[in-house]
């Protein structure tokens, strides 16, 4: 076989693949519209009505998020919603945000540095707006921290179309846990019954939209991850404790002995 041919053929078969390439693209794009899209529209003008009418009934939704020292709760109340899509013809995207926001900030004392660093990070962790103070002894070491939560925290459910992987998948940002948490739908099961559960789930009215997503190895997992949860809160509200008291002991010592200096100098 000459050169020529030999790259005649290396030619055609690179064409075959970007062909067949293309082929499965235009299938997947196919099945994206006539599938997938109907489904994000649905999505969107629920979303659209739905956020309409809470914004004017503005309902009382309360909730809470462990943003206090050794992971306690702290109460929000949810409100201010807001819904976008990408391209309106072609939607592959949609975003719904609203806040939690607090009925007015909240002041801490966090002793030790240790825990100051633990409830930075945790505050961080929600992207919450927050200030802090630290003081030190006269020996310049770290005694305790300020801290001012402002708040608020912002959340957000986003559903994203990938043409390629021919699904929907869900975001889910600060709604549970801090951070964003990824799901895939089954297209199938993107119906109105699935949306009214979805309306409930977003006002905290329901939290068992994707129970049955779960098997029962995952759930005994989150069983022991919620246990080791709880245990390593009650050691940090332990040494959070144990830290105030010691700083309860110090100060007395300190009045006692001012008292004893001020009565021999009488």
């Amino acid at each position: 076989m000459g050169l020529l041919d030999d790259l005649k053929n290396q030619a055609d078969n690179l064409q075959a693949k970007e062909q067949a390439g293309e082929g499965g693209l235009g299938q997947k794009t196919d099945f994206y519209n006539n599938e997938i899209h109907p489904r994000m529209v649905e999505i969107f003008d629920f979303l659209k009505e739905m956020t309409k009418n809470l914004n004017i009934i503005k309902p009382e939704t309360i909730i809470e998020y462990p943003i206090l020292p050794g992971g306690q709760n702290q109460t929000f109340r949810q409100g201010d919603y807001k819904v976008e899509a990408d391209n309106h013809q072609q939607i592959k995207e949609i975003k719904l945000s609203f806040k939690a926001e607090l009925e007015k900030p909240i002041t801490l004392k966090v002793m030790g540095e240790d825990n100051a660093k633990k409830q930075t990070e945790l505050l961080a962790s929600y992207k919450i707006l927050s200030q802090r103070k630290d003081f030190k002894d006269k020996n310049y070491k770290h005694t305790h921290s300020d801290f001012i939560i402002e708040g608020p925290i912002n959340i957000t459910i986003q559903f994203v179309g990938d043409v390629e992987a021919s699904s929907v998948q869900l975001y889910l940002g600060n709604f549970d846990t801090p951070g964003v948490v990824k799901r895939n739908l089954d297209i199938k099961n993107i119906n109105q019954d699935f949306l009214d559960k979805l309306g409930h789930y977003i006002l905290r009215e329901d939290n068992k939209l994707f129970s049955l997503d779960i098997s029962e190895k995952d759930k005994q997992a989150i069983r022991q991850m919620v246990e080791k949860e709880r245990a390593k809160r009650e050691l940090e509200i332990a040494e959070m404790e144990r830290l105030a008291e010691e700083e309860k002991e110090k100060e007395k010592n300190s009045r006692g002995l001012r008292k004893f200096f001020h009565k021999d100098k009488d």
